[in-house]
């Protein structure tokens, strides 16, 4: 959880560099702490490394995971479930099974803003104070 005075930490799952860097830098000048990872190995030892990490946004397909952004996130969700996940995709949207409990989905193509949007009111919807 975010101490007072303390930006909110999010972890950026995405394999696409340029998509990685744009929300990373959304988030970033939006004030929150940005932790990034290209695949599944780097998302998980950022969230055992880092307790603070409060959200992570995970992109559906990643090149070259055997994981998808969904099984990711129900991994997450049963490892670590205090933290709040939003799941993206251009490709697919998710059957009423493949997101975890309280999980959101947000379909691609969207804007900075919008991922902003969507990220503050995951917090606020898990009364994770920003």
């Amino acid at each position: 959880m975010a101490e007072a005075g303390m930006q909110a930490a999010v972890l950026v799952v995405e394999d696409e560099p340029v998509q990685l860097m744009a929300m990373a830098a959304a988030l970033g000048d939006a004030g929150f702490e940005v932790a990034e990872a290209k695949g599944v190995d780097a998302a998980t030892a950022h969230l055992t490394a880092r307790p603070e990490i409060v959200a992570m946004i995970a992109d559906v397909d990643l090149a070259g995971e055997t994981l998808t952004g969904f099984t990711l996130a129900k991994a997450v969700a049963a490892r670590w479930p205090e933290v709040a996940i939003l799941v993206v995709s251009g490709l697919a949207t998710p059957a009423e099974d493949q997101l975890p409990m309280g999980a959101r989905f947000m379909p691609k193509p969207f804007s900075d803003e919008m991922l902003v949007t969507a990220t503050r009111r995951l917090l606020s919807a898990r009364n994770i104070k920003l």
